[in-house]
């Protein structure tokens, strides 16, 4: 049950929140990405209504000088009723002009400017109005002006065409609205630009997003998110599957292990009494009998009776494997003492047997029996996989703050099934072994507060490596 709530929450901490959260954040994200789009094509159209307006109010002023000229050039031949004549079907001609005037003299500040500086203007106290000087060329005076009022609804016409349901406004230099091509919508962004060849601006205002074009754009990434954050969930759960399996694999291991030592404390002395008094009695009836026949199987019991004394030795190892007095030792020396031993075994066998002690002293807290029982046993295995000779090779350095003992052989190796088993009780892949060798040494490596790694390759050898903490 409280497993169940604890995958339950980590569910929601591990996948509900960050969708959620993820989920939000795209939704924001695709919003600001789309109004900054919007805002770029209001802009890009806003640029497209300024310089076709400039353009028009370009052509436009360059139609009104041209007639100022032509009127300046017949200015003493035509009477002031002819020219307005002359004006009048103009504006019937030109759909840009709603009316054109002539004044003869200056009645208002734009007449009065355009004077001045011989030069267009447009009047802002008068909507859309333009004025025109006409010019004699001979005396460079002003003989009168061209007033044109410019058709407010062409121009939104002219809006319209380019951008029917944009919401954009004309201001003039004082900030008056001169036409509007819609009615204003809610909008958090407006966008100005400002005409060339005129005091006016264009404003335009952006539109804001549905909630349904969020929704529509935010839901693949959405959706990615989601399928993102569980395929992460999934790896999660099969990491923290596999590793309550390991989990459960060591308590199974340990409680094996337990198991075999609790049952080897209660019996193994059980066993060693009888034993022993089993081997005195060989030993009297192998002095009274004294031939051939009857030494051969006193010979054959004896040794039978060291196997079965040597695998109590190893119960009893495994049921109490902390009684034990630590003394500080050289490990070099340790080695060294055992050096005979390992090679003659290693002669019997055709072995080649190398050993390279450190170049410094290897000091350790240790069981000094112990340690030779691991190294020993290493050895022997080592031997026995070269079957048919080989080189067997101990070594020994310093890393760190750790000696590292490195026992390797040319043998035959292990697979993989047997390499994933080694440290189980019972499991051997000898004929006539115990299966209790490897977990020994690795019991009594614990005891050490070390570490034991077994690197094997078929047919080509194993290399057992043993790292002991230095004093």
């Amino acid at each position: 049950m409280g497993r169940e709530k604890m995958r339950r929450w980590l569910y929601i901490l591990l996948v509900i929140v960050p969708c959620l959260v993820g989920s939000a954040w795209i939704v924001l994200w695709q919003d600001e990405q789309q109004q900054q789009q919007l805002v770029e094509e209001t802009r890009l159209f806003a640029n497209i209504h300024k310089n076709d307006l400039d353009r028009f109010l370009s052509e436009t002023t360059a139609r009104l000088e041209t007639l100022a000229l032509i009127i300046s050039k017949h200015m003493a031949m035509l009477k002031e009723e002819e020219i307005h004549d002359i004006l009048h079907d103009m504006q019937k001609q030109d759909v840009r002009f709603e009316r054109i005037s002539f004044f003869s003299e200056s009645t208002t500040a734009a007449m009065q400017l355009a004077k001045t500086t011989k030069r267009t203007v447009i009047d802002s106290h008068h909507t859309t109005t333009i004025v025109t000087p006409i010019i004699y060329e001979k005396t460079n005076e002003t003989a009168g002006f061209l007033v044109a009022k410019l058709r407010t609804n062409y121009i939104q016409n002219r809006m319209k065409i380019i951008h029917p349901d944009a919401s954009f406004r004309l201001y003039d230099e004082n900030g008056a609205i001169l036409m509007s091509t819609n009615p204003l919508r809610p909008s958090k962004q407006t966008v100005t630009v400002h005409l060339n060849n005129a005091p006016w601006m264009i404003e335009a205002n952006v539109p804001s997003v549905s909630i349904k074009q969020k929704m529509k754009t935010a839901l693949p990434y959405i959706l990615s998110l989601i399928v993102f954050i569980h395929i992460i969930w999934l790896f999660i759960q099969y990491w923290l599957l596999k590793r309550q399996t390991m989990i459960e694999r060591m308590e199974t291991e340990a409680q094996k292990l337990e198991l075999v030592g609790t049952l080897a404390a209660s019996t193994a002395h059980e066993i060693r009494n009888p034993l022993a008094g089993i081997k005195g009695f060989i030993q009297l009836l192998s002095e009274k009998h004294k031939d051939n026949e009857s030494q051969l199987y006193f010979s054959v019991i004896q040794n039978e009776i060291t196997r079965i004394n040597d695998i109590v030795n190893e119960f009893l190892i495994l049921g109490k494997p902390t009684a034990q007095k630590l003394e500080t030792c050289d490990l070099n020396s340790i080695v060294q003492s055992i050096h005979p031993m390992i090679e003659s075994q290693a002669h019997l066998h055709n072995v080649v047997y190398t050993f390279h002690r450190a170049d410094v002293p290897l000091p350790i807290r240790c069981s000094k029996d112990h340690l030779k029982q691991v190294i020993l046993n290493l050895a022997k295995n080592a031997i026995e996989a070269m079957s048919r000779g080989g080189q067997l090779t101990i070594s020994l350095t310093k890393q760190n703050d750790w000696a590292v003992l490195h026992v390797a052989d040319t043998g035959c190796g292990m697979p993989k099934h047997v390499k994933d088993k080694l440290f189980q009780p019972f499991v051997t892949s000898k004929q006539t072994g115990t299966g209790l060798g490897l977990v020994i040494c690795k019991r009594i490596i614990d005891m050490h507060k070390g570490t034991i790694d077994i690197h094997s390759i078929e047919e080509k050898g194993t290399t057992i490596t043993v790292r002991l903490p230095l004093q």
